[in-house]
């Protein structure tokens, strides 16, 4: 049986021989046309890549072509301007100086350049319109600086050292020497406060300085002239004189009012002499109580007798604390006025003397600046008459 079985196996696997793979046999004239469309494929590859590649190599020589021109053109001018050059030789002398000229007009700029303070290196980065725009942008920053009305106020009454008023502190302000012109009168007639004008009498003006004092609403005095204790100084016409009578004094002042009033009152012009005799200076009191004005003692000498005579006859007169403008300088009138103010915080009032002519140029203007901030301050400012009261 075991026999049988292997040879029925044997048998089996005769009965199925292995396949064949079938072997490829190619046909020589289809290997024959592939290679041929290969080798035209590669030669059609070849030849495009020719003909793209071709168009650079050409422009080469264009290119060069370009460059020949152009340098034939730079020769052509080289010898356009030797030409040239020939020309200019050939021409005549008299044109040459015009070429010169024309050469030497920008050579005359350069030493305006220089004359800028600017360094070699900064003048390429930082021209000259740089710093001319750097000078402009200062500027807004100086108009900046102005502060408002309000400030500038406050600023103003900072500029004068003036203390607050005291005790009901009250100023008079009385003009001398009134009478030579009419112009400088008027500086003291227009401040916007009240003022007293002594007015000189016999003078070209007198007349005429009177009535302006009038008409202007200020008040007008009579500056009586009276002799110096030194006999050379003339103290001017209708003066009051040491050999003078007690009623030739007291006729020369009625004449003098009469010429220069209607008047509020006189004070002496000089005087030092006639003001330290009682019995003078007496005469002149009695002309000023019979026409009911006041009389102000300039104090023109210490030993003054003017008060021992108002005593005599039970009148009060006034008398002068402060000549303003001894110095004609605006810091030294500044100086007497503040000495004024503390005179009126002292004692309540104070009267301060200047000169019409003599501080025309700055007084006016100082006290027309400082009256706001004396009014500010609480003082107050008024006609001699209105202290006589």
């Amino acid at each position: 049986m075991a026999a049988k079985k292997q040879n029925i196996k044997r048998t089996a696997k005769k009965r199925s021989p292995r396949k064949k793979k079938p072997k490829i046999i190619l046909d020589n004239k289809r290997v024959m046309l592939l290679s041929a469309l290969i080798i035209f494929l590669c030669a059609v590859f070849l030849s495009m890549a020719f003909v793209f590649s071709s168009p650079k190599k050409e422009k080469q020589p264009k290119v060069q072509n370009v460059e020949q021109q152009v340098l034939r053109q730079e020769q052509k001018n080289k010898f356009a301007e030797k030409n040239k050059v020939a020309e200019n030789k050939n021409q005549p002398k008299n044109v040459q100086p015009e070429k010169k000229e024309a050469v030497q007009k920008p050579v005359e700029i350069q030493p305006e350049i220089k004359k800028v303070p600017v360094e070699k290196k900064s003048e390429e980065k930082k021209p000259q319109p740089v710093s001319k725009q750097e000078i402009k942008k200062d500027e807004p920053k100086i108009a900046s600086v102005n502060p408002p009305a309000k400030k500038t106020e406050e600023i103003k009454v900072e500029k004068y050292s003036i203390p607050p008023a005291k005790n009901g502190a009250t100023l008079v302000f009385i003009i001398d020497d009134g009478g030579y012109d009419t112009y400088n009168l008027k500086l003291y007639t227009s401040l916007p406060f009240p003022i007293a004008i002594a007015v000189l009498p016999k003078l070209a003006h007198s007349k005429d300085c009177a009535a302006i004092v009038r008409n202007s609403g200020q008040e007008l005095m009579l500056h009586q002239p009276m002799q110096a204790q030194n006999l050379k100084l003339n103290p001017g016409a209708g003066a009051i004189l040491p050999d003078m009578s007690l009623s030739e004094v007291y006729k020369q002042v009625l004449e003098n009012i009469a010429e220069i009033g209607p008047i509020k009152g006189l004070n002496n012009h000089e005087g030092s002499l006639i003001t330290c005799d009682v019995m003078k200076i007496g005469a002149v009191l009695d002309a000023v109580l019979d026409n009911g004005i006041f009389f102000v003692d300039s104090r023109t000498s210490a030993q003054t007798k003017a008060p021992q005579a108002a005593l005599e006859r039970d009148m009060k007169i006034l008398e002068r604390d402060v000549f303003i403008d001894d110095i004609i300088s605006k810091d030294e009138m500044l100086a007497q006025i503040y000495r004024g103010l503390g005179i009126a915080n002292k004692n309540g009032k104070v009267i301060m003397i200047g000169h019409v002519d003599k501080s025309a140029k700055i007084l006016p203007q100082l006290l027309n600046d400082m009256y706001p901030y004396l009014k500010q301050k609480g003082y107050k400012i008024v006609f001699p008459s209105q202290i006589q009261k």
